[in-house]
């Protein structure tokens, strides 16, 4: 076997052959940069297409026109304004005088307020009409009630004890 001679310096042909895979690995380098830039663009070229069609169909699937949203918006605030009124009555004080009457010879079947007109209808039981006509006194008296008026009596016939169902309208505020 021979010797293997490493001396890079003292030839001259390795030299050439060096600058040669040098320049070839350079130009190899700057071609796969000019392909990435070349690549992104048309990236970001698809990407703003894309983007333009999708806000295109957006726009072409909600053709609700301004003025339905500003009926619904108008709809949606009176209900709420309704809400706010029955939230707002005043609860315990209505219950309190309806039912702090002292005797136990009327007895309240239902309250049913109505808050947009300020109103109140009472239907209620009594053992007698002389009950019946001294619950609406006293409720005529209470300070939250004003224009308090029997709607209609009954006497119940089938009863043995015959009570008499009636039923009041009354609006609250204090009296003038």
């Amino acid at each position: 076997m021979e010797a293997l001679k490493l001396d890079y310096l003292s030839d001259g042909r390795n030299i050439w052959l060096g600058v040669i895979a040098m320049l070839a690995g350079l130009y190899a380098t700057l071609f796969l940069l000019w392909s990435y830039h070349e690549g992104s663009q048309k990236i970001a070229q698809q990407q703003t297409l894309i983007a333009s069609i999708r806000s295109e169909k957006a726009s072409k699937l909600d053709p609700l026109p301004v003025e339905a949203d500003s009926e619904q918006v108008t709809l949606e605030t009176n209900q709420a304004k309704v809400i706010i009124l029955e939230l707002n009555l005043p609860w315990k004080e209505l219950f309190a005088a309806v039912e702090s009457y002292s005797k136990d010879d009327v007895a309240v079947l239902s309250i049913e307020p109505d808050s947009q007109k300020g109103s109140v209808r009472i239907n209620a039981e009594a053992k007698s009409l002389d009950s019946m006509l001294a619950y609406l006194a006293y409720l005529q008296k209470t300070p939250l009630f004003r224009e308090v008026e029997l709607i209609n009596h009954q006497v119940q016939e089938q009863d043995p004890q015959q009570p008499v169902r009636f039923l009041l309208q009354a609006s609250w505020g204090a009296h003038p």
